[in-house]
């Protein structure tokens, strides 16, 4: 019997290219809701997976966050990782009624894509801001990393959503293969000597279609030794993530403790509870006036 992991392996191509392999089964599915259609979910999977490569390294306390706003259909989309490899998201929908064959430009209009670093209590946080245009998220995130961060970046990503056959007993749920060239290669004003390693490799990885990124029978080691396998590639320790949720009583009591009580009294005067609902998890909390004593 095959066991679904939810793993990120880095790996480096002729010490030149460093990228990471993202494949996820429970993680994935235990936030994605099914309430929603396939292309509001393939965009929440894509970002769950660009998440997951990007931050999947992070030490010392910190997290790594990808917020998604717009004024179309979807809202917000919130995904973060954090140093314990624990991942967490929701998105929030306005309307998701007769939605199920939309374009992406309508599901995200006038968005702003932000990615924020912490890296710990007493270290500054790190945001990026791009504006999401083309025709997925992909784009947005080529984007940023390409012209803002000037670093010349590849991802591609693959989700049980745009498979022909929804069939997640035999398919990962979603993942991603993300290229970097390293600092020392990386020239942007190098028009003349393009590299040509990394266009035959982005050549390589565009041949990777979802079918086969997401078969359950393919280690994440075989697909990058059949993509890559004619170059020196160096594997390295994988990541293993989960979605521990880090919500608890305590948080939750020390929230509405720090309330103002006006409106706390305002609230039992309506209920003679106080239910919390957490919006990762989904795990619900009640609480009487006298637990807030």
């Amino acid at each position: 019997m095959v066991v679904l992991e939810n793993l990120v392996i880095p790996f480096q191509i002729n010490n030149k290219i460093k990228g990471t392999i993202v494949r996820l089964s429970s993680v994935a599915s235990q936030i994605i809701n099914d309430k929603y259609p396939k292309n509001i979910n393939s965009i929440f999977a894509d970002s769950i997976s660009i998440t997951a490569s990007i931050g999947s390294r992070m030490k010392n306390d910190g997290v790594f966050s990808f917020q998604a706003h717009s004024e179309g259909v979807i809202k917000t989309i919130f995904v973060d990782l954090n140093y314990n490899s624990s991942v967490r998201g929701y998105i929030s929908v306005n309307n998701f009624e007769n939605i199920e064959n939309l374009p992406f430009e309508k599901l995200i209009s006038n968005g702003i894509l932000a990615l924020n670093i912490k890296e710990g209590k007493f270290s500054k946080n790190y945001q990026g801001l791009v504006e999401i245009k083309g025709k997925s998220i992909k784009d947005a995130i080529d984007t940023y990393f390409n012209s803002s961060e000037q670093v010349k970046s590849f991802f591609k990503l693959f989700n049980i959503f745009n498979l022909t056959k929804y069939e997640p007993e035999s398919n990962y749920i979603a993942g991603a293969i993300k290229l970097e060239l390293m600092p020392e290669i990386n020239d942007f004003n190098n028009t003349e000597k393009p590299n040509e390693d990394w266009k035959t490799i982005l050549m390589f990885l565009e041949t990777m279609n979802s079918e086969e990124f997401l078969n359950i029978n393919k280690t994440s080691k075989q697909i990058l030794l059949n993509l890559f396998g004619q170059y020196e590639i160096k594997i390295f320790d994988e990541i293993n993530l989960n979605n521990n949720c880090q919500c608890s009583n305590e948080r939750v009591l020390n929230t509405l403790k720090s309330m103002d009580k006006k409106e706390i009294k305002y609230l039992f005067n309506k209920k003679k509870s106080i239910e919390v609902v957490c919006e990762f998890c989904k795990t619900k909390r009640v609480y009487s006036e006298q637990d807030l004593k």
